[in-house]
């Protein structure tokens, strides 16, 4: 009995081993759309299970971020710059203005731990995945610039700019305008 419980011990001590030694995958690509000139509306769940509909913040500045993430969260530079930049920019925003901001993942692995970014970069807004139904169509209306791209819709529902890199300095001057 203890010979047969040490061989399944071993068995998913190696296979645990195997697992974490796999290269991770990239991040899936994200190929630029055409430029949209009105939103796509959109519902999606946050990585909490809780609904985002696009349509509910009407009225508000949008901030739109879109991100592909690999097996085990790996995530392109341009990305970890972006959720660097959103982050300062949220901080002075979020609390006490008319301003939303989501993040929009395409994580094709189940290892993509959203859980863990939304830790490590502290993110408090709504970040969900859109291959959760097997497709990208978040992704591919939205991301005109491809990986990374920012979208800003104005409280009138249209959209104002897009973005591939942006400084939380700029950002938060662009918002306070639309404001």
């Amino acid at each position: 009995m203890l010979g047969v419980f040490c061989l399944v011990l071993l068995i998913f001590s190696v296979y645990g081993a195997w697992q974490y030694t796999q290269p991770s995958a990239a991040p899936p690509s994200i190929n630029p759309s055409t430029q949209l000139e009105t939103p796509y509306e959109f519902t999606m769940n946050d990585i909490n299970g809780t609904k985002f509909s696009l349509t509910s913040h009407k009225g508000r500045v949008l901030v739109i971020h879109i991100m592909g993430v690999g097996c085990h969260g790996q995530i392109n530079p341009i990305n970890d710059n972006q959720l660097t930049q959103l982050k300062t920019v949220c901080n002075s925003f979020c609390a006490n203005k008319p301003v939303t901001f989501v993040t929009v993942a395409v994580a094709t692995c189940a290892s993509s731990d959203l859980a863990q970014i939304r830790t490590t970069y502290g993110i408090t807004w709504p970040i969900g995945n859109d291959f959760d139904d097997g497709t990208m169509d978040i992704a591919q209306k939205y991301a005109s610039q491809g990986d990374g791209t920012i979208v800003l819709i104005d409280k009138t529902f249209h959209i104002a700019d897009s973005y591939t890199t942006i400084t939380a300095s700029t950002l938060s001057s662009r918002i306070n305008q639309l404001l």
